[in-house]
């Protein structure tokens, strides 16, 4: 799935509400990784459209490098992927 979303050009990302989905999602991780380090959920900047897929993979890592629940993560992925059309 990260593969395929770094492949896609800023038009694709500006199709219907993935733009929006995918920022739930990264307010998610971020949140997930907060809270697995007892921490409030930090503010996720929107560095625009061009990073979006980039942004996935470093608070995909992050989630769980700070061991956030693997189910946890599973669940925001697999939500994502459906709401970008994949799954």
């Amino acid at each position: 799935m990260l593969r395929r979303l770094r492949a896609w050009p800023v038009s694709s990302w500006r199709h219907g509400d993935r733009t929006d989905r995918t920022r739930e999602a990264l307010h998610a991780l971020a949140a997930l990784a907060a809270a697995a380090r007892g921490n409030p959920a930090p503010a996720v900047p929107d560095v625009g459209p061009h990073a979006l897929a980039d942004q996935v993979v470093v608070l995909l890592a992050d989630a769980r490098a700070a061991g956030a629940p693997g189910g946890d993560i599973d669940r925001v992925m697999a939500a994502l992927l459906v709401d970008l059309g994949g799954g």
